[in-house]
């Protein structure tokens, strides 16, 4: 028995790295997978290496958004986790970071977050249940994949609101 049986995990960014480890693990422990991302063939190629779905989604648009979960709900009835993992880095000084590209790494990795927490709260408190796991990492994607379970399982129920650091100690 998985820890995630019979429920349905949206996870955004989900094409490779993070994401594809996430939507791994996930399928593994009994969930129904939807990957989202705006890599087409890596998506692609990650749901059906999980047996998921895959959805074209730029998680900066409110009406993507909007048709994710409509489709989700759609097809299975119900959104049980929303792991919001798309985002983007940049690396660059403060003099030579043009403000084009500081404003998109905003709007995916705040607003896309927000965007996601709000299109996916009707559904869930209609429920009267759901797992929001927002991630902000660059590390190894097998230990951020475990969290994120740990984070969408009954094994956190008592856990809300709450920050965990996955580094391997770099920030210690």
């Amino acid at each position: 028995m998985g820890k995630l049986d019979g429920r349905v995990a949206l996870i955004t960014g989900g094409a490779r790295g993070q994401g594809a480890a996430e939507a791994a693990l996930f399928a593994a422990e009994g969930a129904a997978v939807v990957v989202t991302d705006v890599l087409d063939e890596d998506g692609e190629r990650t749901a059906a290496a999980v047996g998921g779905r895959y959805m074209h989604h730029d998680v900066t648009s409110e009406s993507e958004w909007t048709s994710v979960v409509e489709a989700v709900l759609a097809q299975h009835g119900r959104l049980d986790v929303l792991i919001n993992n798309a985002g983007i880095y940049m690396s660059g000084g403060l003099r030579t970071t043009k403000l084009a590209d500081f404003r998109r790494v905003l709007e995916v990795n705040q607003i896309g977050v927000f965007l996601g927490m709000q299109a996916v709260s009707e559904p869930m408190v209609a429920a009267g249940r759901g797992a929001i796991v927002n991630i902000s990492s660059v590390a190894e994607p097998g230990e951020v994949a475990k969290l994120a379970l740990f984070l969408a399982c009954d094994d956190s129920s008592y856990s809300t609101g709450a920050e965990f650091l996955i580094d391997g100690g770099i920030m210690a």
